[in-house]
């Protein structure tokens, strides 16, 4: 399974404490969660693109390439008026949310093993 995230760049930015880390993590994935969230729950195209688009800011901070590169083509095809696009994105959008969990969540049971 290839990376979801890139847990060196939030070291980088936040240093190396399990806590800290671990809290943006949680927030990242709720950040996530609400957007998919709120994506699913409307066929207004400029909430999905405002939706879209802060995922993909959090996912870029994060290092999280695949999710902000669904993130990037979600908000590309709302904002081209092509909710189609975006519906046929969702299953892969809610996966690799998933997938940052779950490599965070053992990621995160690593930290305490040290």
């Amino acid at each position: 399974m290839s990376a979801a995230y890139d847990r060196d760049r939030l070291v980088e930015l936040f240093g190396d404490d399990p806590e800290t880390l671990a809290e943006i993590e949680r927030e990242f994935f709720d950040t996530a969660q609400n957007a998919a969230r709120e994506i699913a729950g409307t066929d207004d195209l400029a909430t999905i693109a405002r939706a879209a688009h802060r995922l993909k800011g959090a996912s870029g901070m994060v290092g999280a390439v695949p999710l902000h590169q669904i993130a990037e083509a979600v908000e590309r095809a709302a904002k081209t008026h092509d909710l189609l696009s975006v519906r046929r994105m969702q299953e892969q959008f809610h996966r690799e949310i998933l997938h940052v969990a779950e490599q965070a969540a053992l990621l995160a049971e690593g930290a305490h093993v040290r």
